[in-house]
């Protein structure tokens, strides 16, 4: 670690210990060291302690110490080849594709089916899904709670082709070449889709949250800004306080209501 980020690291540890910061308050508690420090160059060195892992952001501005696991998607050979066909053959369009199996991880119960998500924009789901029904088997578009009921819940595993809400929060792969959700999506979506994600309701969805947000760092203003466009962010504001999953972040998740 350069001797920048090193004052950095050393003065949010010594400051401010396992409590939440603002970038402005890292820059009044640095002016001792180095008086001309630009806010700008704070806010890279920011950056650069959040992509090594050793600071993760809580909400727009405000910042903490990590505690958590990062997290990195690795997509399995299939879902892999997926996303090499997709690209190749739809090299302008936007994918995300992601597999439930992920999911299995944070659950009491092992679920005994899995699906291969792929999302892309509202305007070419169906180009894709009649190319992906070309090429692989139990390639479903938009499934509605009958097909799921009846087709995808009874294999072992499926394809479903669906809409990418606009700003999604996504991110890359461990390869840096596919687009994956970020958890904050992941979260909001189980409750904004119950019938797809049904295997994932209930109990298991509380554990679900509850694991993740206490495994890996959730952004939850990215995860509030996305339920808002989902039209959960009143069942979100809910479920986080029901299952006590804020700290610092307390005053960054706003009652819908």
């Amino acid at each position: 670690m350069k001797k920048p980020l090193e004052l950095t690291l050393n003065t949010i540890k010594t400051t401010f210990g396992n409590q939440s910061f603002t970038a402005n308050g890292l820059h009044e508690a640095l002016k001792l060291a180095e008086a001309d420090l630009p806010l700008s160059t704070l806010r890279w060195r920011l950056h650069a302690l959040k992509t090594s892992g050793e600071v993760e952001s809580l909400a727009r501005g405000t910042y903490a110490l990590s505690k958590h696991e990062k997290f990195e998607t690795v997509l399995h050979s299939e879902l892999y080849k997926i996303s090499k066909e997709l690209q190749r053959e739809f090299p302008h369009a936007h994918f995300c594709v992601w597999s439930t199996e992920i999911l299995n991880q944070f659950t009491v119960h092992q679920p005994s089916v899995s699906f291969n998500i792929v999302e892309t924009e509202k305007d070419v789901t169906e180009t894709v899904f009649s190319f992906l029904q070309n090429c692989h088997q139990n390639v479903f578009l938009n499934p509605k709670k009958m097909e799921m009921d009846h087709y995808l819940l009874t294999r072992a595993k499926s394809i479903i082709v669906k809409s990418l809400i606009q700003r999604a929060p996504l991110t890359t792969d461990s390869t840096a070449k596919n687009m994956t959700p970020k958890f904050e999506k992941i979260l909001v979506d189980l409750l904004a889709e119950p019938d797809l994600f049904s295997i994932y309701q209930g109990s298991e969805l509380k554990n679900i949250w509850k694991e993740v947000c206490h495994k890996h760092p959730i952004n939850f203003s990215t995860l509030n800004n996305y339920a808002k466009r989902r039209k959960v962010d009143s069942e979100v504001y809910q479920l986080i306080r029901e299952l006590n999953l804020l700290t610092h972040n307390r005053e960054h998740v706003h009652d819908p209501r």
